[in-house]
């Protein structure tokens, strides 16, 4: 038996003990023949409800009974009663190759090399038991979904990399303050002499350069060779010549200069920035043969400059984090970006650039003010700051992080609580074929969802990829605007939430429409035979009135 994801090793295994334990007690109870029993008087009532010139009534009845009987009775077989047995040993998950980066592979039920092997320890030596019409729909179901995610090009998961990068914290506090201390000793210092100076002489690149502490422009130009460590570093050694005036400190460290604070070998801030992030993480985004830098960037980049590109990205998702006191990420650089942020120019309507949030800042104030009174006058300022919170360019971005990480939680759910209520729906259904079409096509468009997050998946990396081109470097660029952060957002919402709600909805609607027709076909059958015997009876009576008038 095959499953979509790691979690529904879990909750298939699960669901199918509880629907062997609920039949048990259903039949225990004696509540599955209540269908039967129901039918059964149901016609008997009908037929004697009709009159004497319809037929013999127990004669109708019988054949009603039979017809619906038969129909009820196949259904019970096979789509309610739990024949076959579903073990862990028996569950596979036939892992896709979604991205460029990874290879398809089948995962056991009984090692997964996941966190879920010590639940499913639990469950090892637990037996579930499927009808036999669900476990050949299941079959085909996953079938189907796998062969049509297997159509799906692969792509490289470009949307989740300023979630990563800010999820890559430094835990080395001291690197961490030093980090602040070069921005305050050099880059801060260095920015404002070349705003002051020979900033409107630049290129354009050249002043996007400029916005990060690595600069390949301050580093040489000379402006870092201007400026020193306004502390003693212990990285580096006390130099008499370097440090003069600073002997009272040497033995804590020497003073170096912005050049060589920042790249001097293994000692230098870029060095071990890069040393103190995930090896894991290192490694994929720049040192692997299909790195994810060079694979997503349209120019051909050295080593060292995707050492550059990673720090670049990797500073700027930091420093934004920092600048909304969210651990939240923000693809902006040190320049404009940050500065609004940290102002709130975004979240407060009554300083806000934007007159549709100034406007809808001032009608919701008024209105909780006139509805509701004074102690709740700044609902509305409170309600439109959640507004401004979304609209602080990709801040509420890292909510889809975890919607694209955690909405296949969904389907497996969604697919076990149908499982557990099989029994009680069939039930109610009264064993009919109409309600075992409708459930049949709800639970193929249950798995099929595998699918339509995949697409989502492809879309996403694609349309981020689209959206975040600049220089060539993909997303890996510096900063992604506001419209561009907001676009992108909604439309992830979109294809995570808002699509497969509307997929979901015209699979309802399919599975009901399919279940009349069906019930169409049966009720037809069904009074096939009573119309033949009317129709009997009255060629019956028919050839007896002619032959009294041919003796007569």
């Amino acid at each position: 038996m095959g499953v979509a994801s790691y979690f529904e090793f879990v909750t298939t295994l699960f669901g199918w003990i509880l629907y062997q334990g609920i039949w048990a007690v259903l039949v225990d109870t004696g509540i599955v023949f209540i269908p039967l029993i129901a039918m059964v008087l149901g016609h008997v009532l009908d037929s004697h409800k009709g009159g004497d010139d319809e037929g013999s009534a127990a004669i109708q009845s019988l054949k009603k009974v039979e017809s619906d009987f038969i129909a009820m009775l196949g259904v019970l077989i096979f789509a309610a009663i739990p024949m076959l047995d579903v073990e862990l040993t028996d569950m596979e998950y036939h892992k896709p190759a979604l991205r460029c980066t990874d290879t398809p592979e089948t995962i056991p039920g009984t090692a997964t090399g996941t966190t879920y092997d010590a639940t499913l320890a639990t469950m090892a030596d637990q037996t579930g038991s499927i009808p036999l019409w669900w476990a050949m729909l299941h079959w085909v179901s996953k079938a189907v979904t796998a062969a049509s995610v297997a159509a799906i090009p692969c792509s490289y998961d470009v949307a989740s990399v300023e979630y990563r990068l800010a999820e890559a914290n430094l835990d080395d506090p001291v690197l961490n303050q030093e980090l602040e201390q070069f921005k305050n000793d050099c880059w801060r210092p260095a920015y404002s002499r070349l705003s002051r100076t020979t900033m409107a002489s630049l290129t354009p690149a050249e002043k996007q350069d400029a916005t990060w502490l690595g600069s390949t422009y301050l580093l040489g130009s000379g402006l870092y060779d201007r400026y020193h460590s306004t502390v003693p570093n212990p990285q580096f050694a006390f130099d008499a010549t370097r440090d003069a005036g600073y002997e009272a400190y040497q033995v804590e460290g020497g003073f170096p200069d912005c050049r060589a604070w920042w790249s001097d070998g293994a000692v230098g801030l870029r060095r071990r920035v890069l040393d103190n992030i995930p090896a894991d993480l290192r490694n994929e985004m720049i040192y692997n043969a299909d790195n994810l830098i060079q694979e997503t960037s349209t120019v051909t980049l050295s080593a060292s400059e995707r050492e550059d590109v990673f720090l670049r990205k990797y500073l700027a998702v930091k420093r934004a984090s920092e600048a909304v006191g969210s651990d939240m990420p923000l693809a902006v650089t040190y320049g404009d970006g940050a500065g609004q942020v940290r102002q709130g120019r975004f979240a407060d309507w009554r300083n806000s650039e934007n007159p549709v949030l100034q406007r809808a800042g001032s009608v919701l104030n008024t209105g909780a003010s006139l509805i509701l009174g004074e102690p709740v006058r700044d609902a509305g300022a409170a309600g439109v700051a959640l507004i401004g919170s979304a609209l602080k360019a990709p801040a509420a971005m890292g909510e889809g992080y975890a919607m694209r990480n955690g909405i296949s939680l969904f389907q497996s759910l969604a697919l076990m609580m149908m499982v557990i209520a099989l029994p009680f729906l069939l039930i109610f259904g009264r064993y009919g074929l109409r309600a075992l079409i409708t459930l049949s096509v709800i639970y193929f468009g249950f798995h099929f969802l595998t699918f339509i997050w995949a697409v989502a998946f492809w879309v996403d990396n694609n349309l981020i990829h689209l959206l975040t081109s600049a220089g060539g470097l993909s997303v890996f660029a510096s900063g992604t605007s506001v419209t561009q952060s907001l676009i992108l957002l909604y439309v992830s919402r979109f294809l995570y939430i808002v699509f497969p709600i509307l997929y979901l909805t015209a699979v309802g609607w399919v599975g009901y429409q399919s279940g009349n027709v069906v019930g169409q076909i049966t009720t037809f059958s069904g009074n096939a035979g009573s119309i033949g015997a009317t129709g009997g009876q009255f060629a019956g009576q028919v050839a007896t009135k002619a032959a009294t008038r041919g003796r007569a």
